[in-house]
């Protein structure tokens, strides 16, 4: 079954281009069909190739070639669950290709790329470079050489199962949410739904995978829950450097504590 399994694959786009390989795909599609519907391929079609394919290893091993022999159908399995496994990744890699506009969504990267992808969504702050970043409140990094230009982008980046993730997010939506006339705030569960921008993003600031990752405008980022800080500690740091990026629109941005930790920004 497996091998007339494979070559019904190679002899049909052979015989596209060649009559002499048509009769050969015919065989093999009469053998394989009879052994999907449970009865006996009535051909000598499995031997044939057998034959064939062990009397040109003939001419290079002797060895390989009474080893093939031998193991002919263990050796034809493996080939054709290879060939399942290929075709497989294949479709998600074309799935990909249509909807998220890459073959792989992770990296971005795509050996099939016809003409570009003009509608290809880009990291936000792909010309940010996290790595040049120094640590500021609250375990929050800064780069330094960014700015902060109109209405920020602010993202939480976590899963549905991350027991940190659990434990930061709502901390992050109650801070974010009393900011949400002066930026642009969201929460992306990569374990879900994301966009392919998205996840260049969270690749750009977190490249060892690491979750949750909480962006403030590009330009504050951590990798990591605010955890060790508690929930007070963890509420003023965030509520500080959203004050910062949106130019202290509200009144606790005026309060003690927090225009205190705005000013070590």
């Amino acid at each position: 079954m497996s091998a007339c399994l494979i070559a019904l694959v190679i002899l049909a786009f052979m015989s596209v281009f060649s009559a002499k390989y048509r009769r050969w795909a015919r065989e093999a599609f009469n053998c394989v069909a009879r052994r999907v519907t449970l009865r006996p391929c009535n051909t000598t079609f499995n031997q044939k190739v057998k034959a064939k394919v062990t009397s040109r290893l003939m001419r290079r091993s002797m060895r390989f070639a009474r080893f093939t022999y031998r193991h002919f159908e263990g050796i034809s399995w493996v080939f054709t669950i290879v060939m399942f496994v290929s075709l497989a990744y294949t479709a998600y890699g074309f799935y990909n290709l249509a909807v998220l506009g890459t073959c792989d969504p992770i990296t971005g990267d795509c050996i099939f790329n016809p003409g570009g992808n003009p509608n290809r969504v880009l990291c936000p702050f792909h010309d940010l470079e996290p790595h040049e970043s120094v640590p500021t409140i609250g375990g929050f990094m800064d780069i330094e050489s960014a700015s902060i230009d109109g209405r920020p982008k602010v993202y939480f980046i976590g899963t549905t199962w991350c027991p940190h993730c659990a434990w930061e997010r709502p901390l992050f939506i109650n801070v974010t949410s009393m900011f949400s006339d002066h930026a642009d705030i969201k929460v992306i569960e990569i374990d879900q739904d994301y966009t392919e921008g998205e996840m260049e993003m969270f690749n750009h600031y977190s490249p060892e995978g690491s979750i949750p990752v909480v962006i403030l405008g590009g330009k504050y980022f951590r990798i990591g829950s605010g955890e060790d800080l508690g929930e007070d500690g963890e509420r003023q740091a965030l509520t500080a450097i959203m004050c910062k990026i949106t130019g202290d629109p509200i009144d606790i941005c005026h309060s003690p504590d927090v225009s205190g930790l705005t000013a070590k920004l």
